[in-house]
């Protein structure tokens, strides 16, 4: 063990690892914990730097009142002074630098696979670095797509897992909004996981976007829940619709699992994000209109 994470080891006690499919609710909620003044998380400077944990020093030029006040809302912010700031970002170049060539961490479901020791120590030692470096005292992380949850707890067996799942016709809605388009909903945008027979079929599927976005749903929660059943993790599980019906309720009960202690930072940034329950809200193009019929084929797939 390196010398570094021996004298900061208690740095990475009980991470945590928000997940769940794109577009389920990740970002805002994890904008809510993230505010918490403890947490160290993956920001935007360390996605342009992927192998300098040294970036992170950054973070005490930016952590001020007027960072906070500028910085509200931070992932969905596209104002130009919001690229400027240090703020919390979930891209991959950091995690497949992190990860390192053998493992394919944005495009892979990691079902049964686990980290090397040799791995384990360079991906604990550069997380600590970063925590450390922003000067707080436990990390917290968010990411979409599969879980990967045996090969996170192979790096870090105490983490605290939030899963969180929304209606799957609202996210697949949403997932035909922001970022499918004609060039990439006829392949599997997920790989590692899929039978033979569950090739023809997606096959058979990807004829009808919609169809084959359920197919990929539907795999996404059943990997989901097969690693939860042989991992046994500590993990908390909630929705989107329990965030929107009360959210700041959701919070308190959130941050209370999370043994985060009470923060005005966290009240203040609830106080001026809007908040509101987007799922029957109508497409915005007859492209992405899920009419009735469509409605039904996404669900009785979802729940064959």
């Amino acid at each position: 063990m390196s010398d570094f994470l021996s004298k900061n080891e208690e740095l990475l006690e009980k991470p945590i690892i928000i997940f769940g499919s794109g577009r389920s609710g990740t970002t805002l909620i994890s904008e809510i914990v993230f505010q918490h003044e403890d947490l160290a998380w993956h920001n935007n400077y360390q996605e342009l730097f992927p192998r300098f944990a040294g970036i992170n020093y950054l973070r005490r030029l930016f952590d001020n009142n007027m960072w906070r006040i500028i910085g509200m809302n931070t992932q969905n912010n596209k104002s130009f002074s919001n690229y400027m700031l240090f703020r919390p970002i979930e891209r991959y170049d950091f995690w497949e630098a992190i990860t390192g060539p053998r493992i394919d961490f944005s495009r892979n479901f990691l079902l049964n696979e686990k980290a090397t020791p040799e791995e384990r120590e360079h991906i604990r030692t550069f997380f600590a670095k970063l925590i450390k470096y922003q000067k707080r005292k436990r990390l917290a992380v968010k990411i979409t797509g599969p879980a990967r949850m045996e090969y996170l707890m192979s790096i870090f067996p105490d983490a605290q897992f939030v899963n969180i799942i929304r209606d799957p016709v609202a996210v697949i809605r949403s997932w035909m909004e922001i970022y499918w388009n004609e060039q990439i909903t006829n392949q599997l945008w997920w790989n590692g996981a899929y039978t033979d027979d569950e090739l023809i079929k997606a096959k058979e599927l990807s004829k009808n976007k919609f169809r084959f976005a359920a197919f990929q749903y539907k795999k996404l929660m059943e990997t989901t829940q097969q690693e939860i059943d042989k991992m046994h993790p500590d993990i908390y599980n909630t929705s989107y619709e329990d965030f929107v019906k009360d959210p700041k309720t959701f919070a308190s009960n959130l941050m209370q699992y999370l043994h985060l202690g009470p923060s005005k930072h966290v009240e203040k940034f609830m106080d001026k994000v809007t908040i509101a329950n987007r799922n029957e809200r109508k497409s915005v193009s007859k492209k992405t209109e899920i009419t009735d019929t469509v409605k039904q084929e996404i669900l009785e797939i979802v729940n064959a």
